[in-house]
Protein backbone atom coordinates (compact mmCIF):
# COMPACT_ATOMS: atom_id res chain seq x y z
CA UNK A 1 0.00 0.00 0.00
CA UNK A 2 1.14 3.56 -0.68
CA UNK A 3 1.99 6.11 1.99
CA UNK A 4 -0.47 9.01 2.00
CA UNK A 5 0.56 12.42 3.30
CA UNK A 6 -1.45 15.60 3.86
CA UNK A 7 0.28 18.90 3.00
CA UNK A 8 -2.11 21.56 4.26
CA UNK A 9 -1.87 25.35 4.24
CA UNK A 10 -3.64 28.56 3.46
CA UNK A 11 -3.12 29.88 -0.05
CA UNK A 12 0.33 31.40 -0.55
CA UNK A 13 2.08 29.54 2.28
CA UNK A 14 4.27 27.30 0.14
CA UNK A 15 2.39 24.07 -0.65
CA UNK A 16 3.15 23.92 -4.37
CA UNK A 17 6.48 25.74 -4.16
CA UNK A 18 7.66 22.98 -1.81
CA UNK A 19 8.18 20.88 -4.96
CA UNK A 20 11.32 22.88 -5.83
CA UNK A 21 12.62 23.83 -2.36
CA UNK A 22 15.94 22.19 -1.45
CA UNK A 23 16.14 20.13 1.77
CA UNK A 24 18.07 22.93 3.50
CA UNK A 25 15.22 25.34 2.78
CA UNK A 26 16.98 27.26 -0.01
CA UNK A 27 15.81 27.75 -3.57
CA UNK A 28 18.02 29.00 -6.38
CA UNK A 29 15.88 31.10 -8.70
CA UNK A 30 18.88 31.62 -11.01
CA UNK A 31 19.21 27.88 -11.57
CA UNK A 32 15.47 27.52 -12.16
CA UNK A 33 15.43 30.39 -14.65
CA UNK A 34 18.44 29.04 -16.53
CA UNK A 35 17.44 25.42 -16.20
CA UNK A 36 20.98 24.55 -15.09
CA UNK A 37 19.94 22.57 -12.00
CA UNK A 38 23.44 23.00 -10.57
CA UNK A 39 22.22 23.42 -7.00
CA UNK A 40 18.64 22.17 -7.40
CA UNK A 41 17.79 19.38 -4.96
CA UNK A 42 13.99 19.56 -4.97
CA UNK A 43 11.62 16.83 -6.13
CA UNK A 44 12.88 14.99 -9.20
CA UNK A 45 10.53 15.55 -12.18
CA UNK A 46 11.56 12.16 -13.61
CA UNK A 47 10.11 10.33 -10.60
CA UNK A 48 7.24 12.66 -9.63
CA UNK A 49 3.75 13.17 -11.06
CA UNK A 50 1.82 16.37 -10.27
CA UNK A 51 -1.96 16.38 -10.64
CA UNK A 52 -2.84 20.06 -10.90
CA UNK A 53 -6.48 19.93 -9.77
CA UNK A 54 -6.51 23.69 -9.13
CA UNK A 55 -5.70 24.23 -12.82
CA UNK A 56 -3.36 27.16 -12.26
CA UNK A 57 0.18 27.94 -13.39
CA UNK A 58 2.95 26.44 -11.28
CA UNK A 59 4.45 29.08 -8.94
CA UNK A 60 8.07 28.86 -10.07
CA UNK A 61 9.86 30.00 -13.25
CA UNK A 62 10.11 28.04 -16.50
CA UNK A 63 8.71 24.74 -15.22
CA UNK A 64 9.04 22.98 -18.61
CA UNK A 65 12.75 23.82 -18.87
CA UNK A 66 13.17 22.24 -15.45
CA UNK A 67 11.33 19.06 -16.39
CA UNK A 68 7.77 19.82 -15.26
CA UNK A 69 5.90 19.22 -18.52
CA UNK A 70 2.14 19.36 -18.90
CA UNK A 71 0.83 16.09 -20.31
CA UNK A 72 3.98 14.22 -19.29
CA UNK A 73 4.32 14.52 -15.53
CA UNK A 74 1.96 17.46 -14.84
CA UNK A 75 -1.75 16.86 -15.46
CA UNK A 76 -4.48 19.49 -15.21
CA UNK A 77 -7.28 17.30 -13.95
CA UNK A 78 -9.92 17.50 -11.21
CA UNK A 79 -12.34 14.73 -12.18
CA UNK A 80 -11.85 12.08 -9.51
CA UNK A 81 -12.24 9.12 -11.85
CA UNK A 82 -9.55 10.56 -14.16
CA UNK A 83 -7.30 11.42 -11.20
CA UNK A 84 -7.60 7.81 -10.11
CA UNK A 85 -6.74 6.63 -13.64
CA UNK A 86 -3.61 8.83 -13.70
CA UNK A 87 -2.52 7.34 -10.37
CA UNK A 88 -3.18 3.81 -11.60
CA UNK A 89 -1.16 4.44 -14.76
CA UNK A 90 1.73 6.03 -12.82
CA UNK A 91 1.72 3.05 -10.47
CA UNK A 92 2.75 0.78 -13.37
CA UNK A 93 6.10 2.56 -13.76
CA UNK A 94 8.64 1.73 -11.07
CA UNK A 95 10.58 4.95 -11.72
CA UNK A 96 7.55 6.98 -10.57
CA UNK A 97 7.84 7.20 -6.80
CA UNK A 98 5.69 10.19 -5.81
CA UNK A 99 2.33 11.71 -6.76
CA UNK A 100 1.38 15.22 -5.64
CA UNK A 101 -2.30 16.21 -5.88
CA UNK A 102 -2.64 19.98 -5.76
CA UNK A 103 -5.22 20.29 -4.26
CA UNK A 104 -7.80 17.85 -2.95
CA UNK A 105 -10.03 20.90 -2.45
CA UNK A 106 -9.89 21.62 -6.18
CA UNK A 107 -11.33 18.17 -6.82
CA UNK A 108 -14.08 18.64 -4.24
CA UNK A 109 -14.98 22.16 -5.41
CA UNK A 110 -15.21 21.21 -9.08
CA UNK A 111 -17.42 18.23 -8.24
CA UNK A 112 -19.64 20.46 -6.11
CA UNK A 113 -20.00 23.05 -8.87
CA UNK A 114 -20.77 20.38 -11.47
CA UNK A 115 -23.43 18.83 -9.23
CA UNK A 116 -24.96 22.08 -8.04
CA UNK A 117 -28.38 21.22 -9.46
CA UNK A 118 -28.57 17.89 -7.69
CA UNK A 119 -30.48 17.36 -4.47
CA UNK A 120 -28.40 18.64 -1.56
CA UNK A 121 -28.41 15.33 0.32
CA UNK A 122 -27.39 13.24 -2.71
CA UNK A 123 -24.63 15.69 -3.62
CA UNK A 124 -22.90 15.61 -0.22
CA UNK A 125 -23.19 11.85 0.14
CA UNK A 126 -21.65 11.31 -3.31
CA UNK A 127 -18.83 13.77 -2.62
CA UNK A 128 -17.98 12.24 0.75
CA UNK A 129 -17.96 8.74 -0.72
CA UNK A 130 -15.79 9.77 -3.69
CA UNK A 131 -13.05 11.43 -1.62
CA UNK A 132 -13.10 8.77 1.09
CA UNK A 133 -12.84 5.98 -1.48
CA UNK A 134 -9.92 7.68 -3.24
CA UNK A 135 -7.87 7.78 -0.04
CA UNK A 136 -8.74 4.11 0.58
CA UNK A 137 -7.64 3.37 -3.00
CA UNK A 138 -4.28 5.12 -2.48
CA UNK A 139 -3.78 3.44 0.90
CA UNK A 140 -4.46 -0.06 -0.40
CA UNK A 141 -3.96 -0.38 -4.16
CA UNK A 142 -0.83 1.62 -5.03
CA UNK A 143 2.70 0.29 -4.65
CA UNK A 144 4.23 0.36 -1.13
CA UNK A 145 7.12 2.51 -2.36
CA UNK A 146 4.73 5.16 -3.72
CA UNK A 147 4.13 8.30 -1.64
CA UNK A 148 0.92 10.21 -2.43
CA UNK A 149 0.83 13.83 -1.27
CA UNK A 150 -2.57 15.46 -0.88
CA UNK A 151 -2.27 19.24 -0.92
CA UNK A 152 -5.13 20.99 0.82
CA UNK A 153 -6.45 24.30 2.09
CA UNK A 154 -7.29 24.83 5.75
CA UNK A 155 -10.20 25.86 7.89
CA UNK A 156 -10.74 26.01 11.65
CA UNK A 157 -12.87 24.00 14.06
CA UNK A 158 -13.44 24.10 17.80
CA UNK A 159 -11.84 21.13 19.55
CA UNK A 160 -13.14 19.33 22.65
CA UNK A 161 -11.26 21.76 24.93
CA UNK A 162 -12.92 24.75 23.29
CA UNK A 163 -9.79 25.81 21.37
CA UNK A 164 -9.80 26.81 17.74
CA UNK A 165 -7.73 24.38 15.67
CA UNK A 166 -6.73 24.05 12.01
CA UNK A 167 -7.89 21.24 9.77
CA UNK A 168 -8.42 20.43 6.11
CA UNK A 169 -11.39 22.38 4.79
CA UNK A 170 -13.98 20.05 3.27
CA UNK A 171 -17.27 20.42 1.45
CA UNK A 172 -20.32 19.20 3.34
CA UNK A 173 -21.02 17.85 6.81
CA UNK A 174 -20.43 14.23 5.87
CA UNK A 175 -16.74 14.97 5.26
CA UNK A 176 -16.54 17.07 8.44
CA UNK A 177 -17.76 14.06 10.43
CA UNK A 178 -15.31 11.71 8.70
CA UNK A 179 -12.35 14.12 9.21
CA UNK A 180 -10.17 12.91 6.33
CA UNK A 181 -6.98 13.36 8.37
CA UNK A 182 -7.86 10.17 10.25
CA UNK A 183 -7.10 8.24 7.04
CA UNK A 184 -3.62 9.79 6.66
CA UNK A 185 -0.59 8.68 8.73
CA UNK A 186 1.25 11.98 8.16
CA UNK A 187 -0.25 15.48 8.09
CA UNK A 188 1.99 18.53 7.80
CA UNK A 189 0.80 22.13 8.09
CA UNK A 190 2.62 25.07 6.54
CA UNK A 191 3.84 27.77 8.87
CA UNK A 192 5.12 31.21 7.82
CA UNK A 193 7.34 33.40 9.99
CA UNK A 194 6.67 36.79 8.44
CA UNK A 195 9.76 39.01 8.25
CA UNK A 196 10.29 42.59 7.17
CA UNK A 197 10.05 43.58 3.49
CA UNK A 198 8.60 40.22 2.52
CA UNK A 199 11.53 38.19 3.85
CA UNK A 200 9.42 35.35 5.18
CA UNK A 201 10.53 31.95 6.43
CA UNK A 202 8.41 29.09 5.17
CA UNK A 203 8.25 25.91 7.28
CA UNK A 204 6.27 22.71 7.77
CA UNK A 205 4.91 21.83 11.23
CA UNK A 206 5.48 18.12 11.87
CA UNK A 207 3.18 17.74 14.89
CA UNK A 208 -0.12 19.16 16.10
CA UNK A 209 -0.08 22.87 16.90
CA UNK A 210 -3.77 23.53 17.49
CA UNK A 211 -4.23 21.54 14.32
CA UNK A 212 -4.77 18.02 13.05
CA UNK A 213 -1.05 17.83 12.20
CA UNK A 214 0.82 14.62 13.03
CA UNK A 215 3.74 12.40 12.10
CA UNK A 216 4.89 8.98 13.35
CA UNK A 217 7.04 8.68 16.45
CA UNK A 218 10.63 9.73 15.72
CA UNK A 219 10.13 10.44 12.02
CA UNK A 220 11.12 14.11 12.31
CA UNK A 221 13.57 15.33 14.93
CA UNK A 222 12.31 18.92 14.79
CA UNK A 223 8.86 20.45 15.14
CA UNK A 224 9.59 22.96 12.34
CA UNK A 225 11.37 21.82 9.16
CA UNK A 226 11.97 23.59 5.81
CA UNK A 227 8.97 23.45 3.48
CA UNK A 228 10.84 21.09 1.18
CA UNK A 229 8.82 18.20 -0.23
CA UNK A 230 12.13 16.53 -1.09
CA UNK A 231 13.18 16.65 2.57
CA UNK A 232 9.82 15.20 3.59
CA UNK A 233 9.98 12.53 0.89
CA UNK A 234 13.53 11.43 1.78
CA UNK A 235 12.69 11.32 5.49
CA UNK A 236 9.57 9.21 4.91
CA UNK A 237 11.44 6.75 2.71
CA UNK A 238 14.27 6.36 5.20
CA UNK A 239 11.81 5.92 8.08
CA UNK A 240 9.79 3.19 6.35
CA UNK A 241 12.66 1.70 4.37
CA UNK A 242 11.04 2.14 0.95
Amino acid sequence: MAITVGIFAESGQGKTTSLVVNPDGTISLDDLVKGTKETYQGMDPSSTVVINADRKSLPFPKPEINGWVRGKNVFWESDMSKVKSICTHANKYENIKSIFIDTINGIMLDREMNDIKKKSYDKWVDLAQEVYEFINFANTELRPDMVVYLGGHVSTFTDTDGNESKCLVTNGRKLEKIRLETKLPIVLFASVNRGEAGKHEYKFETQANRSTGKSPLGMFSEFLIPNSLKLVDSTIREYYGV
